[in-house]
């Protein structure tokens, strides 16, 4: 039967193009990986300036990619030429707080500055980088097509490991990511495969166990014609990008098997000769150019001087294992500039398929007898797929060694082998029985998860604020009304949940509005503040999380900005929490001035809610002294922190047994005999960082009040008074001992005479 154009094949065809121009719109320009540079060489190719030259040190717009072998670029321009302002550097605009590198930033994912000049009709750069999307994107249809093919040719007993073999090429994540971007993987992706597909196909054929081959194929697989077509498409594999020489020792173990079994070794030797021929005739004069540029055939060590992630020490073995987990999240779905990443459950399926698959080739060594001639041709084509699956994975780990970059998607090379065992390995665990069953299941299911990665995962991270009129701001909302500059106001905010923990995080919203068309993208800094003023959170960026510059604002219209800012772990609590806001310039010192209802302020301070830790085990005083008050408060007892000079350091810990809806103050009195006040330290909890109001159920507040004592030797003391009043009154809160008993003048009192009468010892 002849599966070369099985109707199977063509649906799943039609899928992955669909589904890849569901990628290609969920990502903006130049935020696919490395995607502004690559299109840097196709603009320079294409406007006459020729391939890049490279200069260490110097900033252009291909950066590294300048090094890359030019067939993709030089195709690429071609597609490109008569689109306008394909040359224009108005995209080159980068987001001076993009998050680059950083999987699961929830800010700035952007790498450069995008406007509605991006949108459709589409035209100048961002028509161009459109229509190479969609070259790559028919590139990887070739790439999935010669998937299935090899799988047929490694399996060709079976119906339903190819296909599946072609699902799992299709849609994994990643593959769907780069094929809709402007990248030379895509070229060397295709040709790869179509390489390791003729070298499979012509043993199968020699072996008499091809099923089918199309008139075009067999024509192409003559004795005398396949070593230059071979040769052709190697070199022309090198030239699209220099991975292809991991393809050099699968085609090593080609000739020496063809020199076992099928030809005499001159035959084979003179064949090599016309693969080497080709090769050199196609992408030598690419070898040369780099040897008279820079003294280096192959260019990497220019490449890499440029590409700024060079190891300066070597990579531990406990550094290499931790830089594995990155590496296979990249291999199935890391996103955007290497920052956005899907939740866990898609790497708990990814990996469950591979521990499903592995146990179906264990089910299989199981159930099979023992083959007592390995070597025999027709395992020959494993031979060769695990080859070249092996050198692949090799290549990866000495990238890794000398990078600080472990990038599972440059394995993706191997992904038509990776698939066909991943596919037979499911088939083999379930059994023919089930088969049919589990191919429906992923076909489905495969389609359906890229697509939900695609939208929900990398779309929304680049959706940018929506506008809304001021009746559709909502009720939940603080009016602010402060305004920058005469140019931008804050007409107020709303917070998701005013209590945070330390490690957590502040989800904000602030509501903007231009005043008037703002030619400038401000600067905006957000600032988190604690007890003490103390800084427990930053973000810097562009309104919109980076997507909306004030640039591009409209006057009049109100933009819901909202961002989750992380607390630092070692803040100080309980406090309450500040939100600073303020714009720059081009000058972190330039802050836009401020005002508020046509007076000028120094700074906004927005109350977001209050702070607590997380693990109060250690919130015990030394001296418990369990006082009830009436509002809901229990003084737990208190510690008292010695010292030899003449101040004494007194902590107090309360709890709130419920509500408290009022801010009271305490009053820490220092008494002689004659109760005359000596010294006191009034205020509220925590300096005011801590209002009673804010005090959760249960939470323990640590209230540190320092006490100086008197110089004079005329004062006998001997007790310190604490105790709560409502600081609008005046009124004591009553307050009751263990035993219901009421104390005296509403007032804790607590005996320090042996401390005092210790630390005048010590002075002495």
């Amino acid at each position: 039967m002849n599966r070369n154009w099985n109707p199977h094949l063509l649906i799943l065809l039609l899928l992955f193009f669909g589904s890849a121009l569901v990628f290609d719109q969920s990502t903006p320009t130049f935020e696919a990986s490395d995607e502004a540079w690559h299109y840097g060489v196709v603009r320079e190719i294409a406007s006459g300036r020729g391939m890049p030259v490279q200069q260490p040190g110097q900033i252009t717009e291909f950066r590294q990619e300048g090094s890359q072998p030019p067939l993709y670029y030089y195709v690429s321009s071609l597609i490109i030429k008569w689109v306008d302002d394909y040359d224009s550097l108005d995209r080159y605009i980068y987001n001076t707080f993009g998050q680059v590198g950083i999987p699961g930033t929830q800010s700035n994912v952007n790498m450069f500055r995008h406007s509605n000049e991006e949108d459709f009709p589409w035209h100048g750069v961002t028509l161009a980088v459109r229509l190479i999307r969609w070259f790559s994107i028919l590139l990887a249809c070739g790439t999935i097509y010669y998937s299935y093919q090899i799988a047929t040719l490694l399996y060709p007993k079976n119906n339903v490991i190819p296909i599946l073999t072609g699902y799992f090429t299709a849609f994994n994540p990643m593959f769907l990511f780069i094929s809709a971007s402007v990248n030379n993987d895509n070229g060397i992706w295709f040709l790869s495969t179509v390489v390791i597909y003729f070298l499979l196909v012509k043993i199968q054929s020699s072996t008499n166990k091809l099923d089918s081959s199309s008139y075009f194929v067999s024509r192409l697989l003559n004795d005398n014609l396949f070593p230059w077509i071979l040769g052709v498409l190697f070199g022309l594999a090198i030239l699209t990008k220099l991975s292809a020489l991991l393809l050099a020792p699968v085609l090593l173990l080609y000739l020496i098997y063809k020199a076992k079994y099928q030809s005499s070794v001159n035959q084979v030797v003179f064949d090599g000769m016309k693969i080497l021929f080709c090769i050199i005739t196609v992408s030598g004069w690419w070898f040369y150019r780099n040897w008279i540029l820079y003294d280096e055939f192959f260019g990497f060590d220019t490449m890499l001087s440029l590409y700024g992630y060079a190891r300066v020490e070597p990579i531990t073995l406990s550094g290499f294992f931790s830089e594995l987990q990155g590496w296979w999240f990249s291999f199935w779905g890391v996103f955007g500039a290497f920052n956005i990443l899907p939740e866990k459950w898609f790497f708990v399926g990814v990996n469950t398929l591979f521990l499903i698959s592995i146990g179906g080739f264990i089910r299989l060594l199981l159930q099979r007898e023992k083959i007592t001639n390995p070597l025999i041709e027709q395992y020959f084509v494993h031979y060769l797929a695990w080859l070249f699956l092996f050198v692949t994975l090799v290549g990866n780990v000495y990238w890794s060694i000398n990078q600080h970059a472990a990038q599972g998607r440059l394995a993706i090379i191997a992904l038509p082998i990776i698939s066909t065992y991943l596919a037979a390995g499911i088939v083999f665990m379930f059994g023919r029985s089930l088969q049919k069953y589990v191919y429906y299941l992923f076909i489905i299911v495969m389609p359906c998860v890229s697509l939900f990665v695609s939208i929900f995962y990398i779309a929304s991270r680049y959706e940018k604020p929506k506008p809304i009129k001021q009746d559709d701001l909502p009720d939940n909302v603080m009016m602010v009304n402060s305004v920058y500059n005469d140019e931008i106001e804050l007409l107020g905010y709303s917070v998701n949940d005013d209590t945070m923990y330390v490690g957590s995080s502040l989800e904000v919203t602030l509501y903007w509005r231009g005043k008037i068309d703002i030619s400038d993208d401000y600067n905006l800094s957000l600032n988190l503040y604690g007890r003490n003023m103390e800084n427990i959170g930053k973000l810097d960026t562009w309104p919109g999380r980076g997507l909306l510059p004030t640039g591009d604002w409209q006057p009049d219209v109100i933009y819901p900005d909202n961002y989750i800012i992380p607390i630092t772990v070692d803040a100080t609590t309980p406090t309450i929490v500040k939100l600073g806001a303020s714009f720059w310039d081009d000058n972190v010192d330039n802050i836009l001035p401020i005002s508020q209802y046509n007076a000028p302020i120094d700074s906004v301070m927005l109350d977001v809610g209050k702070l607590l830790p997380i693990d109060q085990s250690n919130s015990v005083p030394d001296i418990t002294y369990r006082s009830v008050f009436e509002s809901d408060i229990v003084m737990l007892g208190y510690s008292i922190n010695k010292s030899t000079t003449l101040d004494l350091s007194l902590d107090i810990y309360w709890q709130a047994m419920g509500k408290i809806h009022q801010d009271l103050t305490v009053f820490v009195h220092l008494l002689d005999d004659f109760n005359n006040v000596i010294f006191q330290v009034d205020g509220p909890p925590v300096n005011g960082y801590w209002p009673t109001s804010a005090w959760a159920t249960e939470n323990i507040v640590v209230d540190s009040r320092r006490i100086q004592l008197p110089k004079s030797s005329d004062y006998d003391i001997h007790t310190i008074a604490v105790g709560l009043y409502d600081p609008v009154s005046g009124r004591r809160i009553p307050v009751y001992r263990q035993d219901g008993t009421e104390y005296d003048d509403w007032q804790v009192r607590i005996d320090v005479s042996n401390i005092l009468s210790s630390l005048s010892t010590n002075n002495d």
